[in-house]
């Protein structure tokens, strides 16, 4: 297909305008010049011709004078005398002076000057020459004007303008018309390619322009719409890139906040708005925004101060019953100017407790191991230093010393059994059981212990018409005997009861005593390791079976609560499911 190239068409209408203008002033300037060159020399020759006849115009009817005058009639000249009342003779061809000429003959003979000119006579251009004629005495008594026709006219400059205006007003209307040919085809898709621009500029990207306009307006159309695809291209990237980041954000625990240079906020995700749910209520009144979303001077304090220097900051507040930490770092741009700043509001509540409990278990086993082991260097020392010669001493010290040994045993027994039930790595398997000779043998061994202590144990449920469950014997024996022992060891007076209750679904177990109880208070923590009623921590026991009992029901899909009043006594209750799989 052959090209057009509207760069070349222009520079060859350009040059055609030119030259039709050029070739049209030039004919102007030419008939001008020529027109004044011609004038010019009439003057001259008219000048020329009066002053030679002035000479013998002294002598009207002298035959010199009248034979001068029939040559210059033969050249189409007129010829005139006007005295200086202005009354004027005709010495020629008759044709009637104008009052212009009349006028011109009276001012040469008023001052003897030679006039010259241009003049309309009829129909017809004359120059004419106007001398005055003297005597011997060299007084001007006559004027002389004499007149010689003017080629062309005195319109032939005149027609000649209008003729190089015709043809200049050819040259632009031809002009004109060739470059509506061609420049219509090609402003038509510029101006489409425009209105795709402002459409894609205004976020349009499926806009494309037209690529069938010839020449350079078809290529340009088909750049801009590589242009837009690649576009759309980086632009899709960007939304999916920021879509997946905003859904990173919102699906954050912590709570997220920008701000701008100015302090203004640009970012929140529903976890900060969650987080200051409450007290943004109770802050409705606010009329700063900032305070409506974030209603805490010191956390927007501290934002303005990480803008103003760059440095990053970290603040501690406390939101309904949880303590936030707030970590503000600023935002950078790519010149490295600060651009603004992003707060992470992170819920250190649990880990604030976790610490806690760290501490408190730390402390709990200190005192725990302290224990035993005060009581084992004080039976070891004497027996080292010989100061207890009685055999039957140094047996009782034996006895004391294994059974603090056997204690200290226990508890790291309890503890790796604990620490393996959090940890998941202890094996249960369950299998289908049933609870009556399991807790009638239980009771048998643990109501000797009872008795001594003056309680009676009791199993009011006839046991034999409990359904089967599905769960793991050693371990359901293991938290009977947890609760046993505790029953036992805190009750005084009255009885321990071990009952039972079904559904279709869940057996219940319940260990029930009348001994001291817990108080209100304390029923959330009786689950915690090494926690004892004796706040003391004097008595015997680790304080970790109800932990241990806990672990192990939560890790076979069970549950276990408390019921207590304090002077009453306790029940402690625990599920059993009957059938395989309904543990979760």
């Amino acid at each position: 297909m052959k090209k057009h190239s509207v760069l070349i068409q222009r520079a060859l209408i350009f040059t055609a305008i030119v030259l039709t203008v050029a070739i049209a002033v030039g004919l102007l300037l030419n008939i001008y010049v020529s027109r004044s060159l011609d004038r010019r020399d009439r003057e001259s020759e008219i000048l020329r011709k009066a002053e030679n006849l002035a000479h013998a115009a002294v002598e009207p009817a002298s035959e010199w004078f009248q034979g001068a005058l029939s040559v210059f009639e033969r050249d189409s000249g007129l010829a005139w005398l006007v005295d200086a009342t202005g009354a004027h003779q005709v010495t020629g061809r008759h044709m009637e002076l104008t009052e212009s000429l009349i006028t011109e003959a009276l001012a040469s003979l008023g001052t003897g000057n030679v006039r010259h000119g241009a003049v309309r006579l009829g129909d017809a251009a004359y120059v004419y020459a106007t001398v005055p004629v003297s005597n011997d005495d060299e007084d001007a008594v006559s004027a002389l004007t004499c007149a010689i026709p003017l080629p062309g006219g005195l319109r032939s400059g005149a027609g000649a303008a209008i003729g190089a205006a015709v043809c200049l007003l050819a040259a632009a209307l031809a002009a004109f018309l060739c470059l509506g040919r061609i420049l219509v085809p090609v402003v038509s898709p510029i101006e489409e390619l425009r209105d795709v621009a402002i459409g894609v500029a205004s976020g349009n990207m499926n806009l494309r322009a037209s690529e069938a306009a010839p020449g350079e307006a078809g290529a340009l159309g088909k750049a801009f719409n590589e242009v837009t695809i690649r576009l759309s291209g980086i632009m899709y990237d960007r939304i999916v890139e920021r879509n997946r980041l905003q859904q990173m954000i919102d699906g954050l625990s912590e709570g997220v906040l920008a701000v701008d240079r100015q302090g203004e906020i640009t970012h929140t995700n529903p976890a900060l708005e969650k987080m200051f749910a409450s007290r943004r209520a109770s802050a409705s009144e606010w009329t700063d925004l900032r305070m409506r979303v974030v209603p805490d001077a010191k956390i927007w304090e501290a934002f303005d101060r990480v803008v103003r220097t760059g440095e990053s900051a970290s603040y501690t507040t406390n939101v309904r019953d949880m303590s936030v930490l707030v970590t503000i770092t600023p935002i950078r741009d790519e010149l490295d100017n600060i651009a603004g700043a992003a707060g992470l509001f992170a819920d250190v509540t649990q880990m604030e407790r976790l610490e806690r409990t760290r501490r408190e278990y730390v402390s709990n086993v200190s005192h725990e191991l302290r224990t035993p082991l005060t009581a084992i260097q004080a039976l070891v020392e004497p027996l080292r230093d010989g100061m207890v010669p009685s055999p039957e001493k140094r047996m009782r010290y034996y006895e004391i010393i294994l059974s603090e040994v056997q204690r200290l045993a226990r508890l790291v027994k309890d503890q790796l059994e604990l620490s393996k039930l959090q940890s998941g790595t202890l094996a249960i398997e369950k299998s289908r059981i049933r609870l009556d000779d399991l807790i009638y043998d239980l009771c048998e061994r643990y109501a000797p212990i009872a008795r001594q202590k003056g309680l009676e144990l009791r199993v009011p449920t006839d046991l034999a018409e409990c359904p089967p469950v599905w769960s793991n014997a050693d371990r359901i024996e293991e938290i009977l005997v947890i609760l046993l022992d505790n029953a036992i060891k805190y009750t005084e007076k009255g009885a321990v009861t071990v009952s039972a209750e079904w559904t279709e679904e869940l057996v219940t177990l319940c260990v029930q005593d009348t001994g001291i109880g817990i108080e209100e208070a304390d029923l959330e923590a009786v689950f915690d390791r090494f926690y004892k009623v004796d706040k003391s921590h004097s008595g015997k026991g680790s304080g970790l079976g109800l932990a241990i009992a806990k672990e192990i029901l939560t890790y076979m899909g069970e549950e276990i609560r408390v019921d207590s009043e304090k002077g009453v006594g306790s029940a402690f209750r625990f599920t059993l499911h009957r059938r395989e799989g309904s543990a979760a």
